[in-house]
C-alpha cells in the first residue's frame, strides 16, 4: 500500500516537474516574457549602441534580454545599425545612407563614441555566430533577442531573404528551438505579412506609435487597427510606445492573448508606470533609472507620460 502511495506521488511529482519544464521553455509565454526589460540598442548604457562588444559585455554583466536594430546594406548584408544614413554613429562626416554601402564599406569606418576604445559595427551573421557560443555558457536556457528590422519597401523582400539566410545557417545545428530565442519586430504591416508567409515559425512584433515625427497619418492608422493587423499577420507581440499604455488597452490585449512590450522607459518615474502592469518593457538602463534619450524621443508625450517629463 505505501509503495504506491509513493509511486503515485512520484508520478505527479514528475507530471509537475514536466509541466513546469514546458513552461520554462516557452519564453513567449506570459510568465516568462512579461518580466522581461530589453536592453535598448544592444543595451547601450554599457557602452556604444549596436556594437558586439556592447552586447557581450551586457550578457556577461547578467542582463537576459537585449534589442537590437538591423539595417540592409547595398550588397544585401543585414547590419547592426540603428539609423538610415551613418553620420550620427560613425566617423562618415558624408552622412552617407546605409543602403547605399557594402557591408566591408560601412566595417571601414570607426564609430564615434570611442569611450571604450575603437569600434566597429558588426553583421547579424557575426552576432550570431558570438550569441550561439556565449549565450549557453553565460544564460543557458535564459535570453531572448529582439530584432528591430527596419528594410521596408523595396529593401524588405531582400532584407527578409537575408534574415532567412542567416536562419537557415543555424536551423540545421540548433533545430526548431533557435525560434524561441528571438522574435522580429517592425512598424510595418507589409513587412510583418512577408516574414509571416517566409516563415509562419518566426515570432512577430508590431511596433506602433500615436505620436511619430513624420507619417503622423499612418502611425494613428497603424494604433487604431492593429488588433485587426495582429490577427491577420498571428503577430505575437504588441509593441507601443510607452504613452499608448493603459489600464484598459493592456485588458483588451491579454484577453486577445497578445503579449506587449512598450517602448522606451527609462525615468524611475516612467519605468513606475509600467511596472503597474503585466508587460515588459524597453530601457537603455535595465536596473536602476536614467535620463531619457533624446535620440529616441518620439513626438509630444501624451497623458500619464506628461508627469514623468
Amino acid at each position: 500500500m505505501k509503495l504506491n502511495i509513493i509511486l503515485s506521488l512520484t508520478s505527479v511529482l514528475l507530471c509537475l516537474s514536466n509541466t513546469s519544464a514546458q513552461v520554462r521553455l516557452d519564453h513567449f509565454f506570459p510568465n516568462y516574457f512579461e518580466k522581461q526589460r530589453f536592453a535598448h540598442r544592444g543595451g547601450y548604457a554599457n557602452g556604444p549602441e549596436n556594437t558586439l562588444q556592447t552586447i557581450v559585455t551586457n550578457i556577461e554583466q547578467g542582463v537576459r534580454a537585449i534589442e537590437i536594430d538591423v539595417m540592409l546594406t547595398k550588397d544585401l548584408h543585414l547590419v547592426v545599425f540603428h539609423d538610415e544614413r551613418t553620420g550620427r554613429v560613425l566617423q562618415d562626416d558624408a552622412d552617407r545612407l546605409v543602403s547605399e554601402m557594402t557591408l566591408a564599406e560601412l566595417q571601414a569606418i570607426p564609430l564615434r563614441d570611442e569611450s571604450q576604445g575603437v569600434q566597429y559595427i558588426c553583421s547579424l551573421l557575426e552576432l550570431v555566430d558570438t550569441l550561439v557560443e556565449l549565450v549557453p555558457k553565460k544564460a543557458g536556457f535564459d535570453f531572448i533577442l529582439e530584432v528591430d528590422f527596419k528594410p521596408n519597401g523595396p529593401t524588405a523582400a531582400p532584407g527578409v531573404d537575408a534574415l532567412m539566410a542567416a536562419l537557415n545557417n543555424y536551423l540545421p545545428k540548433i533545430g526548431d528551438r533557435l525560434y524561441n530565442y528571438f522574435f522580429v519586430s517592425s512598424f510595418y504591416p507589409s513587412v510583418l505579412e512577408l516574414i509571416e508567409k517566409t516563415d509562419p515559425k518566426i515570432k512577430k512584433g508590431f511596433a506602433v506609435t500615436a505620436t511619430p515625427n513624420e507619417n503622423r497619418l499612418m502611425a494613428k492608422l497603424g494604433v487604431l487597427f492593429a488588433p485587426i493587423i495582429i490577427k491577420k499577420y498571428s503577430i505575437e507581440v504588441y509593441e507601443p510606445n510607452m504613452c499608448l499604455i493603459r489600464k484598459g488597452r493592456v485588458r483588451r490585449y491579454h484577453r486577445r492573448g497578445t503579449l506587449i512590450n512598450a517602448w522606451t522607459a527609462n525615468t524611475a518615474c516612467e519605468k513606475a508606470e509600467l511596472e503597474k502592469h503585466a508587460i515588459a518593457y524597453t530601457t537603455n538602463c535595465p536596473t536602476g533609472s536614467c535620463v531619457p534619450d533624446p535620440s529616441d524621443q518620439v513626438g509630444k508625450p501624451k497623458r500619464w507620460c506628461k508627469k514623468c517629463n
